[in-house]
């Protein structure tokens, strides 16, 4: 035992001899959890699980940290099928005491195996969805519901408890016995299973009761005689003679005639009614079987659209990553412009393309290694880029294939927008390929960004704002 404020260990002494604090009421409240400890230990031995739970609780509110009380009491709501109370109280002893604690064992136990904490998780939600049908009395489905959760987890003393209750509830009282005896077999001493089992041992009498009250058949007189023929009771005197003879003959006859007809109204509806419940038994059973099957499918429908679910995201997720805007389609642009230019300079225009690839959206929210690689190869692409992109721009225009001298203008511009004769190439190769709009568009940037200028004073004369210069000239001359 260590002292609670230095933790230093303490003998017999009545003070700790390091510190000087008194530790009798901390020696008397640390020997009463070990009391209840061993006590929830010895009844635990003799499967009463349920007093060893309130023993250990009661262990655990005089010491929080006693770490054997706690282990014992996560494998008494085990062994109950309580297996999150379980798990919780081995994850508080193991951050208790992280080294050498037997509940990482029980932990590993549950955590290693995917598949158990699967049936854990399908056995809680099967629980729960017999609570759901009992709540709509729905009986039936709730029964066929907690006997798969007892198949799965056939410690659940609460699974037994329900699926008792609800035989109460349909009078099947048999079977409402057998089963809280295997409730019994693993908690012996359980306040809610000995309750119902005694009800149940009450009802049973009461049946038998009125059963011995209503079918007994009363004591006939000492002084006559019965006997059987076939489905009759014939009631004799004991000191009747029998007569012979046709009498004998017709009284024969007559009771073979009372015979059948007794057979015919009394015993013949009683097989009928036999069969027609036999029968509605059976219906009984299919239906409870197709019930069954019926909440089987929807839960393995409702289990394919939560898969396909998962399947879309993770298809968006990788669709993301791979596609026009994906991390990996945008790295490889960029490593593929860097060797372009490593691999021969003149490469600049293609390498100056892949970098075009890359969308401004994903250039803004990339790392800066990123952002400075690409910076670079710009840098050192643009000039010879440039070079490349007027003389094939130059050599369009004379072909007068001004589709082509469109596009290059536009990248000699993008890269040199401070030149406005780039500009005026551009919006003549617009003209001459008759898009006004477009070409009128780069006169009026022309004249707002170079203001002042020849070109400026050129657009203007090409957007009718300005006189041509040769035909001042010729006023003047005049």
């Amino acid at each position: 035992m260590k002292c609670f404020v230095c933790g230093s260990r303490i003998g017999r002494e009545d003070i700790c001899m390091s510190c000087g604090t008194d530790i009798r009421t901390y020696r008397h409240i640390m020997c009463m959890s070990n009391k209840l400890y061993n006590d929830g230990l010895a009844k635990a031995n003799v499967r009463d699980i349920s007093g060893a739970i309130i023993a250990l609780n009661e262990s655990l509110k005089y010491n929080k940290k006693n770490i054997d009380a706690r282990n014992l009491l996560g494998l008494c709501y085990f062994e109950r099928g309580e297996v999150v109370p379980a798990l919780s109280e081995w994850i508080i002893s193991k951050n208790y005491e992280s080294k050498k604690n037997v509940a990482d064992e029980y932990i590993d136990y549950l955590q290693s195996n995917p598949a158990r904490l699967d049936t854990i998780n399908q056995t809680i939600k099967k629980y729960n969805q017999a609570l759901n049908y009992c709540y709509q009395n729905s009986q039936d489905l709730a029964i066929v519901q907690l006997k798969k959760v007892l198949s799965i987890n056939a410690n659940l003393i609460a699974g037994y408890q329900l699926l008792a209750l609800l035989y109460i509830e349909t009078k099947e009282y048999e079977k409402a016995r057998r089963t809280l005896l295997h409730a019994i077999r693993i908690d012996r001493n359980d306040i809610t299973t000995q309750r119902y089992l005694k009800e149940i041992n009450n009802l049973i009498s009461e049946q038998s009761a009125d059963g011995d009250n209503n079918g007994n058949p009363a004591l006939l007189p000492q002084d006559i005689i019965t006997y059987q023929n076939g489905n009759d009771t014939i009631i004799q005197p004991v000191g009747a003679k029998e007569k012979r003879g046709f009498s004998s003959i017709i009284n024969i006859a007559i009771g073979l005639v009372i015979g059948i007809a007794i057979s015919w109204y009394l015993i013949l509806p009683g097989k009928v009614d036999l069969a027609i419940r036999e029968e509605n038994d059976k219906f009984m059973a299919v239906s409870e079987e197709l019930t069954a099957e019926k909440a089987s499918h929807q839960e393995s429908v409702k289990q394919a659209e939560t898969l396909k679910a998962q399947n879309d995201e993770l298809n968006r997720q990788v669709e993301e990553l791979t596609g026009t805007r994906g991390a990996v389609t945008e790295n490889d642009k960029l490593l593929k412009a860097a060797l372009l230019y490593l691999e021969d300079p003149a490469n600049s225009g293609e390498a100056m393309e892949e970098l075009a690839g890359i969308g401004n959206e994903y250039l803004e929210d990339a790392s800066e290694s990123f952002k400075d690689l690409y910076g670079k190869i710009q840098e050192v692409s643009a000039d010879s880029a440039l070079k490349d992109y007027i003389d094939v721009a130059k050599e369009a225009l004379k072909t007068k294939d001004y589709k082509t001298a469109i596009e290059y203008y536009s990248k000699v511009c993008d890269l040199a927008p401070d030149n406005s004769d780039y500009l005026m190439d551009l919006a003549y190769a617009y003209r001459e390929s008759e898009d006004k709009a477009k070409a009128d568009e780069i006169y009026n940037r022309v004249m707002e960004e170079f203001p002042g200028t020849e070109n400026a004073s050129e657009a203007a004369q090409m957007l009718g704002m300005a006189p041509a210069p040769e035909t001042t000239e010729q006023t003047n001359e005049e």
